[in-house]
């Protein structure tokens, strides 16, 4: 328990630098205008890996969409109507950055690791009359760095991209990319 305790502390206290990359930073705070279909149904499917916000920003990001009149979480594709299904899939950081990661806190970040290949491969699949009609792709790449030297300018971190962030991006993203199937419809 205090081996647990005191790596938890090590983390709090060590220099850990991130950002998020491979999105179109403009798409973040991109306004939404309101689609003319009566209703879309969704599925935010879980990811398959602890994450930092970006699965409640999908959740809430379609809850409150204007994408159509009204927004429905459903499980599978309806016979009828418009439906979008939303995966993630976590790519590992490299065997070589998971090293150098495991004894930095190993030696409580005293020695330096980093990884820049690691991020989300995000897929929307969109159906229409449950037959499916397009895949939306978009990656996302976390670049991040771990030393306790950094620990000095860890206040960076309030102005690079977060996890929150890179999916509203995409959100936002698939928006603008799936726009002629958001109007004009009226199933």
């Amino acid at each position: 328990m205090k081996l647990i305790a005191l790596m938890t502390l090590a983390m709090t206290l060590s220099g850990c630098i991130s950002t998020y990359r491979g999105f179109s930073p403009d798409a973040i705070d991109r306004k939404q205008t309101a689609g003319s279909c009566d209703v879309m149904y969704y599925n935010v499917k879980k990811f398959d890996i602890l994450e930092s916000g970006g699965y409640n920003r999908l959740q809430t990001f379609f809850r409150n969409a204007a994408i159509c009149k009204t927004m429905k979480p459903a499980d599978e594709p309806p016979a009828k109507g418009l439906y979008v299904k939303v995966e993630t899939k976590w790519r590992p950081m490299s065997m070589s950055a998971l090293v150098f990661g495991y004894i930095s806190i190993s030696t409580l970040t005293l020695l330096p690791s980093w990884s820049t290949q690691d991020g989300y491969d995000v897929r929307y699949y969109l159906y229409r009359d449950g037959e499916k009609k397009e895949t939306y792709s978009y990656d996302i790449t976390r670049k991040a760095g771990l030393w306790a030297g950094l620990l000095p300018f860890a206040w960076i971190n309030a102005f690079t991209y977060s996890e929150e962030d890179a999916f509203q991006a995409t959100s936002n993203q698939f928006w603008t990319d799936a726009q002629p199937y958001f109007v004009g419809e009226s199933h």
